[in-house]
């Protein structure tokens, strides 16, 4: 009895210890607002993870089972130019899932929202390929789920965004891009901002919805396209899940030995 009880004490510290790790306050500049509707990450904040979980409306009446989800990593600001020329770059990796259920498909065409620095993001001109211009612009690395980087709006009632991904021409979406129901796709983008910048905001998250099938609330849609709005849910970040693994092992060694201490001298 003198070993097993040791053990059950460390099993309710490694649960402590994990829940610690996990929702204690960060010395960072991550925060989620209190209507969790925006972002904010400094340059400490690199691999911090969140979510952004949107629902979804057609003619702006909310359709149940209509949703995505987007998941975003902060991979970190990066500086280039020099003098007037000087620009930072914010990178993310962003997963986008399309989870309509309920009876509900669509396919998820284009993802967009604002930023602090609106009027100093640098985007590419509306009809040039994300990438065409490289370094110092905001755009969409190839090889990704989408390929193209835009400003303007997003329909269906929504209204303007800094910028939206997408496959098509403008933020209003078009082509064949982005996921179906059930499916999920990744992309790297970039921010690109003038001038030397630490932080920024990440608000107004918005998805726009096309080929929308099935039927909600007694109504019936056949091919019809909507949008979505997102709200932010923190996540534990990559170190932080490291941190807490680590403590735990560290305090089941320490445990563990001084419980054979005791047993040894009994």
């Amino acid at each position: 009895m003198l070993f097993k009880q040791p053990i059950t004490v460390l099993s309710a510290l490694a649960s402590v210890a994990v829940a610690s790790v996990a929702f204690a306050p960060s010395a960072s500049a991550f925060i989620v607002s209190s209507n969790d509707t925006k972002v904010t990450l400094g340059a400490s904040d690199v691999n911090q993870i969140f979510d952004v979980y949107f629902d979804g409306n057609v003619n702006t009446q909310n359709v149940n089972g209509l949703s995505s989800l987007a998941t975003f990593k902060f991979l970190g600001f990066s500086t280039v130019g020099t003098g007037a020329n000087t620009k930072t770059e914010a990178k993310f990796k962003i997963n986008l899932s399309n989870t309509s259920d309920s009876g509900i498909t669509s396919r998820t065409s284009a993802l967009g929202f604002n930023t602090s620095s609106g009027t100093n993001l640098n985007i590419n001109p509306v009809g040039t390929t994300a990438n065409a211009n490289g370094s110092g612009n905001t755009r969409v690395e190839s090889g990704g789920l989408f390929s193209n980087d835009r400003s303007g709006s997003l329909p269906n009632g929504f209204g303007n965004v800094d910028v939206c991904f997408t496959n098509g021409n403008n933020c209003q979406g078009g082509g064949n891009g982005g996921v179906t129901t059930g499916n999920e796709g990744s992309f790297t983008a970039i921010l690109a901002f003038k001038g030397i910048i630490n932080s920024l905001d990440l608000d107004n998250f918005g998805v726009r919805y096309q080929s929308i099938d099935g039927s909600s609330n007694n109504v019936t849609f056949n091919g019809a396209s909507g949008t979505g709005r997102g709200k932010v849910r923190r996540k534990v970040s990559e170190p932080a899940t490291a941190a807490a693994i680590g403590f735990v092992a560290i305090t089941a060694f320490g445990l563990r030995k001084k419980n054979n201490k005791l047993v040894s001298q009994s």
